[in-house]
């Protein structure tokens, strides 16, 4: 888009979102920016703000705003009622947090459909919706191939010209960021595990903004016309640099403008500028574009697969299995990328506590992102162990829009009941090709006496951690129709399917290939079910397991060891008295449950 464009609209709308927090004085700091837009776009543009009033510790569902944001938009654009006369050009423009609305907006009117797409150039433009495909039907036949998303029931979306981000980061807000506000970081370093802030939510590895992050893609992928998107960064802006808009380089038709001498909240705010009108005629410009802007070719994204290898809570607990592995899929498959994170060494303790284990999701949702920006997520593959099951698992659960082509787990401490049904059905584990859907496939495999998942595992699920479990031991159940192959046991513990070079061949087989030594049925009845005999010796293992998980064992543990060690403070303490020994374990048994159900 250029400014001839603007010129050619007669009754335009721009609509000017705000970042966070939306006030820091009387009057807001976009106030002066806004006025003179106001005089100088009148009389065919109307200049229009949406005032969100969100906060950084906001508890506010952050899909409810978006709605409000459409439907407001909506309105402004005439779709609501006649007395408004429908523009025939629409701006959008957000500052920080405000451009994350602006997309998410843009995005939810653009289509109404609800899956992932395949942005592949055989599906037509009408077919790529934005990111997600018309999952309904795929709920509930789990045999659809494909499905036509339904075309959007908005006009507004078309109209749209031009989305600029003023400072607004594609993947979400680092929380190393030097820019970052003391507030945003003690609200997730000390808050976020008991409370959903908006803060937590868009920053970097965040469940909400990666599934944005991963539709905005998808949108852009495909050969229908979009609207212009502007990235304008502050040349001293330390909270949002070029780090955080990669994506735009995977982006057809995308602009990168920088203000000279501008921070974070000086890409809004005239009047810290060492010249105010030459600082509003650069955001201006930036906004409404120029005669000679010329859009930019996106970087094609690579071929080939990629494969993402996580260890568990020790990444050397099982020697060099990560690298090893890694190489054998690089041998097979010469053009796969192997990303392979060490998120560092993670205690029992530290996995034990909720928080701190889903806060380790996030980091693995950042390293997805920007891996699916640059390669074709359709050839994503995965394999893990132990922690780095549930990373996976997490992540997939709560990011719609995210996928993998095959999974396999070493050691899993998913639960039993884990919903795969819903994964399959979401179009989460499988690939597009030449617009039809081909499920994916998913491997399990389990040690006989696996102590972790049968014992801790087992205990913390009795203790109300539903979102772990025991199927590294026992195995997934209902997994029909759905190609679930678990029937590999190995004799041994936690680590047992990774301890030879013979076995990471044949894992790597799978990873790369897809082949298997157990066959795939898609019938009624699952995979088979081929029990060796080192399982059957483990019935009493696998029994112990299930015992120790039951709710009233797992307290009555914690209660006894609480309480042996109140025992212990009171002796050393020379106290006396049966009551103070009680009170004490009750008081100790409560302060694990704390710690334990801390969210």
């Amino acid at each position: 888009m250029t400014s001839d464009d603007i010129r050619d609209v007669r009754n335009g709308l721009l609509v000017f979102i705000p970042g966070l927090p939306p006030r820091t004085r009387a009057r807001p700091p976009w106030d002066e920016l806004i006025r003179r837009l106001r005089r100088d776009l009148a009389p065919n543009w109307r200049v229009v703000v949406f005032e969100h009033g969100l906060t950084a510790t906001s508890r506010v569902d952050l899909d409810s705003v978006v709605r409000s944001l459409a439907a407001q938009i909506r309105d402004w654009a005439g779709e609501l009622s006649e007395d408004i006369e429908p523009p025939d050009g629409i701006l959008l423009a957000g500052h920080s947090f405000g451009g994350v609305l602006a997309r998410a907006a843009y995005l939810h009117d653009a289509s109404d459909a609800t899956g992932p797409v395949d942005t592949s150039a055989a599906r037509t433009a009408s077919q790529a919706a934005f990111g997600r495909a018309a999952a309904s039907d795929a709920r509930n036949d789990p045999e659809v191939a494909s499905a036509e998303p339904p075309a959007s029931a908005h006009r507004w979306p078309s109209l749209v010209r031009r989305i600029v981000l003023l400072g607004s980061p594609n993947s979400g807000y680092r929380r190393e960021a030097p820019g970052n506000p003391l507030s945003w970081r003690l609200a997730y370093e000390i808050a976020t595990p008991f409370a959903d802030f908006t803060i937590e939510k868009v920053q970097a590895g965040g469940y909400w903004i990666t599934d944005l992050r991963l539709r905005w893609l998808d949108a852009f992928q495909t050969e229908a016309e979009r609207p212009t998107v502007v990235q304008v960064l502050g040349t001293e802006d330390s909270l949002v640099t070029h780090e955080d808009i990669l994506d735009q380089r995977f982006m057809p038709g995308t602009q990168v403008y920088e203000i000279p001498g501008a921070d974070h909240p000086g890409l809004i705010r005239l009047d810290t500028a060492p010249d105010p009108d030459r600082r509003y005629e650069q955001v201006r410009t930036a906004i409404v574009g120029r005669d000679d802007e010329r859009r930019r070719q996106a970087t094609p994204r690579e071929d080939g697969p990629t494969a993402f290898i996580l260890h568990g809570i020790r990444a050397s607990a099982l020697r060099s299995w990560v690298q090893d592995l890694g190489t054998k899929v690089g041998t097979l498959d010469p053009k796969a990328m192997i990303v392979s994170p060490d998120t560092g060494y993670f205690t029992a303790m530290e996995f034990a506590l909720p928080g701190t284990r889903r806060r380790k999701v996030h980091e693995f949702l950042k390293i997805y992102g920007d891996a699916y920006a640059s390669r074709h997520p359709d050839e994503f593959v995965f394999a893990g162990h132990s922690n780095g099951t549930y990373m996976m698992a997490q992540s997939l659960g709560r990011v719609p829009s995210m996928r993998f082509e095959r999974i396999y787990l070493a050691g899993t401490v998913l639960p039993r009941r884990f919903d795969w049904d819903g994964l399959f059905r979401n179009r989460q584990v499988g690939r597009w090709t030449n617009g039809s859907w081909t499920k994916g496939h998913v491997r399990s495999d389990r040690g006989v006496t696996d102590v972790p998942v049968g014992v801790l595992c087992s205990l913390l699920r009795g203790l109300g951690s539903v979102d772990i479990g025991t199927a590294g031991l026992s195995g997934f159940e209902n997994t029909a129709p759905w190609p679930i192959d678990q029937a590999r046991t190995v004799k041994g513990g936690h680590g047992a399917a990774l301890a030879t070079d013979e076995q990471l061949d044949r894992i790597a087989e799978f990873v790369a290939k897809g082949t298997s030594s157990t066959p795939y049925t898609d019938d009624s009845e699952g995979p088979p079910r081929r029990w060796n005999e080192e399982f059957e010796a483990s019935a009493p293992f696998d029994w112990l397991s299930r015992f120790v998980g039951l709710p009233p064992i797992a307290w009555g543990a914690v209660i006894g060891v609480g309480a042996l060690g109140a025992t212990g403070l009171v002796r050393l303490g020379r106290a006396k008295g049966a009551k103070v020994a009680v009170g004490t374990g009750v008081g100790a048994a409560t302060a694990i449950w704390a710690l334990l159900r801390s969210i």
